[in-house]
């Protein structure tokens, strides 16, 4: 019996070092040439006013040094006057910039907003490379020389980043950011040296024009909640490649309270049960349950056991898993993340691996039912919106 117990405790810490080592070997490989020009790069922003983050965030975009020329599609609601405001004062404020603002009106209930602004905005970018970018999420300097190089590889077809969030404004948001900024890592980067990546992050991702062309664009995926697995999937269906890429971009999003914070975490969990464990074949699932899925439970694991076998073994055991992760935690801020969780917040991670494990098991058993832009609707199996009652 002693022996299954120090096994679990084995397991639990193995996979902490063997995702830090997967984590380095990473950031160690050579990236692919920087290509000294590859034609203007489209960036189409869909925007939502409301956090009070989102005027920083786009200008931040437009002074981020590159050598390549950009142009940048703002896709706002004609209702969103706060938005156009923003983006009108922010256009007079960077006439050397090419921006073009697109306002669109309001989608239909069932259709995913982001995914509307995409079909309707790709008409007006006139680039060979088109990214798209969340209004939160800010590319660093030299960004785009770091991801888009790697669209020149044999195969691929789309190039994305690794998201970081640089919110601390409340507990909220402390807790937001400590989610992300302590798994973004050792979820994506682990899983794409073990197989190729079956979905992206959606904040940031870029495609070729003749690629996104010869999949048919964004078209005919309005109706999809997870917006991100189902671009991701739609690549793959033509045969090309998703790169994980190196690129590290911030990430600002005012969390305003408790209610805020639980339901993006239930909406981030539920996605993905609705996408990746609908659409994705045997083994990729299993390689998803044991990198990911799994590993969730393992800080339960970590507190039970003294309890289960009572002793001081036990109680190192726990103590010492806690400190590892902490420790790779703080590695991971300081050496990929630009320091970006301040040292008091850093103390939060414990609580936040521990809570992870309820919303994760809340998000299997919850209603696919969701409340977007006032309407209720009901996300069918396999990832379609459904109107169930329409905002007055």
């Amino acid at each position: 019996m002693s022996r299954l117990f120090y096994g679990l405790a084995a397991l639990i810490f193995g996979e902490r070092l063997l995702k830090l080592l997967a984590v380095q070997r990473f950031f160690r490989r050579s990236p692919p040439p920087v290509r000294p020009d590859p034609g203007l790069v489209s960036i189409l922003q869909p925007i939502l006013s409301g956090d009070p983050a989102l005027e920083p965030c786009l200008e931040r975009n437009l002074a981020a040094r590159s050598r390549y020329r950009r142009e940048f599609i703002w896709l706002i609601d004609n209702d969103d006057r706060e938005a156009q405001r923003i983006c009108a004062e922010l256009a007079s404020r960077y006439p050397g910039v090419a921006i073009t603002i697109v306002v669109l009106p309001p989608p239909p209930a069932e259709h995913n907003p982001k995914l509307a602004k995409l079909i309707a905005g790709i008409s007006h970018a006139q680039g060979e490379v088109i990214c798209v970018l969340d209004d939160d999420t800010m590319l660093p300097d030299d960004g785009l020389e770091t991801c888009l190089p790697h669209l020149d590889q044999p195969g691929v077809g789309l190039a994305f980043g690794l998201p970081y969030y640089t919110s601390f404004d409340n507990v909220w948001s402390s807790l937001t950011a400590c989610f992300v900024n302590s798994s973004s890592l050792m979820t994506y980067i682990p899983f794409a040296l073990c197989y190729e990546p079956v979905t992206i992050n959606g904040m940031f991702y870029a495609l070729r024009r003749s690629t996104l062309d010869a999949i048919g664009g964004f078209a005919g995926l309005e109706r999809i909640v997870a917006d991100d697995f189902a671009v991701a999937a739609r690549v793959r269906s033509h045969g090309y490649r998703l790169a994980q890429t190196a690129l590290r971009h911030p990430i600002r999003t005012t969390v305003s309270g408790a209610g805020h914070y639980f339901s993006l975490i239930q909406r981030w969990l539920i996605f993905p049960r609705e996408s990746l464990m609908r659409h994705l074949k045997p083994h990729e699932l299993m390689i998803f349950y044991a990198l990911v899925g799994v590993p969730v439970l393992f800080p339960w694991l970590a507190l039970v056991l003294p309890s289960i076998k009572p002793g001081a073994a036990m109680r190192r055991i726990r103590m010492a898993y806690f400190a590892l992760s902490y420790a790779i935690f703080v590695y991971h801020n300081h050496a990929y993340l630009n320091s970006a969780v301040p040292w008091r917040q850093t103390l939060l991670l414990p609580l936040v691996q521990v809570i992870l494990p309820a919303q994760l098991l809340a998000a299997l058993i919850a209603p696919r039912r969701i409340i977007w832009r006032g309407h209720i609707l009901t996300i069918d199996r396999g990832g379609n919106l459904r109107l169930l009652k329409r905002n007055a």
